[in-house]
C-alpha cells in the first residue's frame, strides 16, 4: 500500500508539471497583450506620442518580467510556487492566492450543493429507469437524460434564471455568495450532470441485476426490494469514480454557471482573468484546479485500494 501511494503521489507531480506548462505556453501563444491591455490605446493613457507609449509598455513589461522566454519565466513561476506565491494581479496588484483563497469556499458550496443534487437526482432516475426497463417510465427517463445531455450550461442557467428571478421573483440577483443564492445555480448545475449519471446507474443496475445471485435470490422467493437493495449495493462501487469526476467536473464547470449567476467563485474570478489577459490569474486559477483534479483522483485510488485489496496488488504488479 504505501509503495502505491509513493507511486501515485510522483504521478500527481508529474502531471501538475506538465499539465501547468502546457497552460503557460497557451496562454502566451493566444492572441493579445495584457501589458497594451492594461495601458490601454495611446490616447486613453494620454500619452504625448506612440513612442512613448511603446516605450511605457517595455517598462511595464520588464517590470512584469514578462521580456523573458517562457521557459525562463516558468521556471520563475515555479520558484514563487514553491513558496505558496501565486502573484499578483496585472489589473489589479492584488494577490492572486488571497483572492482565489476568499472565492474557493463560494466555488466549493457550490460544487458540492451541486453534486448532492447531481448524485441524488440521479440515482432516482437511474434506478427507476433499470426497474422500469423497456416500459413507459425508462422511456421517459431516457429521453429526460439526452435532452438535459444535449443543452449547454448556459441555457439551462439563464432558462431557471429568467423563470424563477424574473417570471417568479423567487430568487434574488445579486452578487454576493449567501445562502439564500446557492440553491438556484446549484441546481442548475446538478441538473447537468445528473443526466450522465442517471445513465450509469441505470446500466449498473441492470447488470447487477441480471447476475445468477440475482436470479438465485428471487427464485428462493426473496423479497424484490431486498434483492434489489443489495444489487444497487453491489453496483455503487464502480460509481465512486465517477461522482469523484463529477466533483472535478462541477468544479472546474463552475465558470459558465457562475458568470450567469453572478455567483463570486473562482470560475467568475479566472474568467475576467481571461477576458483581461490576467497571466497570474490564469496561471493561479489553472493551478489550484489541476490539484484538486489530482487530489481527488489520488483520493479515489488510495479508496479503491483500500475497499479492495486486489486492486492495490494488481496495482503493484503492474508497477513491478
Amino acid at each position: 500500500m504505501l509503495r502505491l501511494i509513493v507511486r501515485k503521489l510522483l504521478e500527481a507531480l508529474i502531471t501538475l508539471l506538465g499539465a501547468t506548462w502546457i497552460l503557460f505556453v497557451l496562454v502566451r501563444l493566444a492572441p493579445g497583450d495584457p501589458v497594451k491591455l492594461l495601458l490601454g490605446s495611446g490616447a486613453e493613457v494620454a500619452l504625448s506620442d506612440s513612442q512613448a507609449f511603446d516605450r511605457k509598455a517595455a517598462e511595464l513589461r520588464e517590470e512584469l518580467g514578462l521580456n523573458e522566454n517562457v521557459a525562463v519565466q516558468y521556471v520563475s513561476w515555479l520558484k514563487r510556487l514553491a513558496q505558496a506565491d501565486l502573484g499578483s494581479s496585472i489589473h489589479t496588484g492584488m494577490a492572486v492566492g488571497a483572492e482565489l483563497a476568499d472565492r474557493l469556499g463560494a466555488t466549493l458550496a457550490l460544487s458540492l450543493s451541486a453534486l448532492t443534487v447531481q448524485v441524488g437526482l440521479g440515482l432516482l432516475l437511474g434506478m427507476a429507469s433499470a426497474l422500469k426497463a423497456g416500459k413507459l417510465a425508462d422511456n421517459a427517463v431516457r429521453l429526460a437524460c439526452v435532452v438535459l445531455a444535449s443543452v449547454p450550461a448556459f441555457v439551462v442557467g439563464l432558462a431557471l434564471l429568467g423563470l424563477f428571478a424574473v417570471t417568479l421573483g423567487a430568487y434574488e440577483i445579486s452578487s454576493e455568495a449567501s445562502p439564500g443564492r446557492l440553491w438556484l445555480p446549484a441546481v442548475a448545475m446538478g441538473l447537468l450532470g445528473a443526466a450522465q449519471f442517471a445513465r450509469v446507474v441505470r446500466a449498473q443496475l441492470l447488470s447487477e441485476l441480471g447476475r445468477t445471485y440475482v436470479l438465485s435470490a428471487l427464485a428462493r422467493g426473496l423479497s424484490r426490494r431486498l434483492v434489489v437493495r443489495h444489487a444497487l449495493r453491489n453496483a455503487l462501487l464502480p460509481l465512486v469514480t465517477l461522482i469523484a469526476l463529477s466533483l472535478t467536473a462541477t468544479i472546474g464547470g463552475a465558470v459558465v454557471i457562475e458568470s450567469v449567476f453572478s455567483w463570486p467563485g473562482i470560475g467568475k474570478y479566472a474568467l475576467d482573468g481571461i477576458m483581461r489577459k490576467d497571466y497570474p490569474v490564469i496561471q493561479g486559477y489553472a493551478v489550484v484546479m489541476i490539484s484538486l483534479v489530482v487530489l481527488i483522483h489520488f483520493v479515489v485510488e488510495v479508496a479503491y485500494a483500500l475497499l479492495d485489496p486486489r486492486v492495490a496488488r494488481k496495482k503493484e504488479a503492474e508497477a513491478l
